[in-house]
């Protein structure tokens, strides 16, 4: 399985400050430490940290192809609770997927692994923020998280005592979730080496699969009649800012590669 993990913000953009840190700062320290743990089951890239990936999604200049992967995790630090002097109480963490996304287990389990530290549990939520959408249009299930507020003394004090054990039970919640098993890099969710799509190949389009090309149906959600192990042939492959991409004969439709499973 291959993961990518963006840390907000960057290349200028310092986020979220506050007396306890800084959002770009943390984000980055984030990544760093889920990767390691979690390089144990998967094969895991880290957005160029001196990149901001929001700005390169809004000018259409990712530094790297979403369809490449099979899961992104965005990470953030949250403000607004300006809660400097500490109440004796958290606001917590939280985490938020596309509104395209059929399931939410691995994200659950994140907030939940989260949450066990003392941070109130804000749960999942949906929102369509630029950089998770952009991976979700490409095919890839995505999810944006809050780890807490940068600007709640109470939330800082339990991230910056447990910071290293926070990333680590993040990387476990995603392995557990998705049925990883150790040194599991390269392979898909089930442990078994994914099939090459090519042209000819015989597919099933995934649940939570959005159409690509360049027609008005593009990033729309493709029917479940046309998934639920409906075999598809794919008569064509290209890159589609950035997507690779298949048209499917039935349906005259273009998916990404990364939302189809060959059969």
């Amino acid at each position: 399985m291959k993961i990518l993990l963006i840390s907000g913000h960057g290349a200028g953009d310092p986020g979220a400050v506050s007396q306890f840190g800084k959002e770009a700062d943390e984000t980055i320290y984030m990544v760093e430490e889920i990767k390691k743990t979690l390089s144990k089951y998967a094969q895991v890239d880290l957005y160029p940290t001196n990149r901001n990936a929001y700005k390169d999604a809004k000018a259409g200049k990712l530094a790297v192809n979403f369809g490449n992967y099979n899961y992104v995790l965005e990470v953030h630090f949250n403000s607004g609770a300006a809660d400097l002097k500490g109440n004796g109480q958290t606001t917590g963490t939280e985490i938020y997927v596309t509104t395209a996304e059929k399931t939410v287990g691995v994200e659950t389990k994140i907030v939940q692994a989260i949450a066990a530290f003392g941070l109130k549990n804000r749960g999942v939520k949906r929102t369509n923020f630029t950089v998770i959408y952009r991976a979700k249009a490409a095919g890839v299930s995505s999810a944006l998280l809050e780890t807490c507020f940068i600007d709640d003394k109470d939330d800082m004090a339990i991230y910056s005592s447990k910071k290293a054990q926070i990333a680590e039970v993040i990387a476990n919640a995603i392995a557990t979730q998705f049925g990883l098993k150790a040194n599991g890099s390269g392979t898909t969710t089930s442990g078994t080496t994914a099939k090459t799509i090519k042209a000819g190949s015989v597919v099933t389009i995934k649940d939570g699969a959005v159409y690509g090309g360049l027609s008005s149906t593009r990033g729309k959600a493709v029917p479940a009649a046309q998934r639920g192990g409906k075999k598809h042939t794919v008569d064509k492959i290209q890159t589609n800012k950035g997507v690779k991409e298949a048209r499917l004969k039935e349906i005259n439709s273009w998916v990404a590669v990364a939302s189809l499973k060959a059969v």
